[in-house]
């Protein structure tokens, strides 16, 4: 084969590489604009931001249910807050005797720690929403923040940094969490720290710019007239999960939401098969995400759709002119024109959200995430009855 350097080319290879050049650009500015959304969100005053200045009291409430060996752990690092007025409101099972020593004993040297049990029975609901609801009942304060047992503050600033936002207009903040990266040395970890920080960064950016769908049951906060108001997670009971979307969708109001993503305000939370966690995780995000606004998923969906149109692009004009090393350099010179800006802005988000920076697989992970999801929608459908309660299975 002898190739050859010829700019004489049909008119199709220059209506295809044109195609990738559009499909490229536009692809690079969405990217952009979602990750200056949530740079300049974050980088925001306090001045701009209007964060009040009397704290006000609020009730953690702490789902131990399934994690009660981690309460020795989580405990102290929520006692500890700098925090005016708090109480601690942990939720765990009826059997859970072997906690029972230790909690007595720090209960003894906090006075704003309560606890509370779940009864045993109750299998035939989501043991989650109804650790939340037996917590948020118990509460005394107007302002509730839950939260579990495998999460960690990585700071005592945490509680603070949250409760900052409730403004006279704000019912509701969410915070973020996440995995701790580092401890993930399974296969796959890289995929799977793209795959959650591009989840995260479609929440977010939504509920930054006012549209928020989703938010995390482990770091949210909202005035308990809401849940009442909602009559608890009645709109979900027949779901095991939901309770931080389905949920928010029925609480959500125009305006009545913020976010908050400083540093000090991200919580990590420990996984004992971080690869099982991740699946299930996104399994159940997969299903209840049908029962919310679905606009943000088919925006990702469409420009998803234009990565792999603007690859068809430069496929093809290769294919009409295979031998030509000027078509060659061209496709790679579109490839680059999205490549770099696409590893650039991850990086930002990355740093954003406290993830490992992941830099030349990202290009490939963009690829393959609409196949990795699509491998999930066909396990969802799989494992669909999983996702009701037995009650109403």
């Amino acid at each position: 084969m002898n190739f050859v350097f010829d700019l004489n080319l049909h008119l199709y290879v220059w209506l295809l590489l044109g195609a990738a050049v559009v499909l490229s650009i536009i692809y690079v500015l969405w990217q952009w604009s979602r990750t200056r959304v949530l740079s300049r969100f974050v980088e925001r005053t306090e001045q701009e931001r209007d964060y009040i200045d009397e704290l006000p009291p609020v009730s953690i409430v702490v789902d131990a249910m399934n994690e009660t060996h981690q309460l020795d752990r989580f405990l102290p690092l929520v006692l500890h807050q700098e925090y005016p007025e708090a109480e601690v409101i942990v939720v765990v099972d009826s059997i859970a005797e072997a906690t029972s020593d230790m909690l007595s004993e720090m209960k003894s040297r906090f006075p704003n720690l309560h606890i509370t049990f779940a009864p045993y029975g109750s299998r035939s609901l989501s043991r989650k929403k109804l650790a939340l609801m037996i917590g948020i009942k118990a509460a005394k304060h107007d302002i509730v923040l839950t939260t579990s047992a495998n999460c960690r503050p990585t700071n005592d600033q945490w509680l603070k940094t949250m409760m900052r936002n409730f403004t006279p207009d704000t019912d509701i903040v969410l915070g973020y969490s996440h995995y701790r990266y580092k401890h993930d040395k399974h296969l796959g970890r890289h995929m799977r720290v793209f795959d959650t920080v591009t989840t995260g960064v479609q929440w977010l950016v939504s509920a930054v710019k006012g549209n928020p769908y989703r938010g995390t049951s482990d770091n949210m906060a909202y005035r308990k007239h809401l849940f009442f108001d909602a009559r608890g997670f009645a709109g979900s009971m027949d779901l095991i999960w939901g309770e931080d979307d389905v949920f928010l969708k029925e609480i959500c109001s125009q305006g009545n939401t913020r976010v908050e993503l400083a540093p000090e305000s991200q919580l990590a939370v420990y996984y004992a098969e971080l690869p099982r966690a991740h699946a299930l995780l996104k399994l159940r995000r997969d299903f209840t995400s049908r029962m919310v606004n679905r606009t943000a998923f088919y925006v990702q969906s469409a420009f998803s759709w234009c990565y792999w149109l603007r690859l068809g692009c430069v496929a093809g004009a290769i294919a009409l002119a295979p031998l030509n090393t000027a078509i060659w350099m061209a496709a790679l010179l579109v490839m680059l024109l999205t490549w770099v800006p696409a590893v650039l802005s991850f990086v930002k988000n990355c740093r954003l959200l406290q993830a490992p920076p992941l830099r030349l697989s990202v290009p490939l992970f963009t690829l393959w995430r609409p196949l990795y999801n699509a491998i999930y929608c066909v396990r969802g459908v799989r494992h669909r009855k999983s996702n009701y309660t037995s009650f109403y299975g």
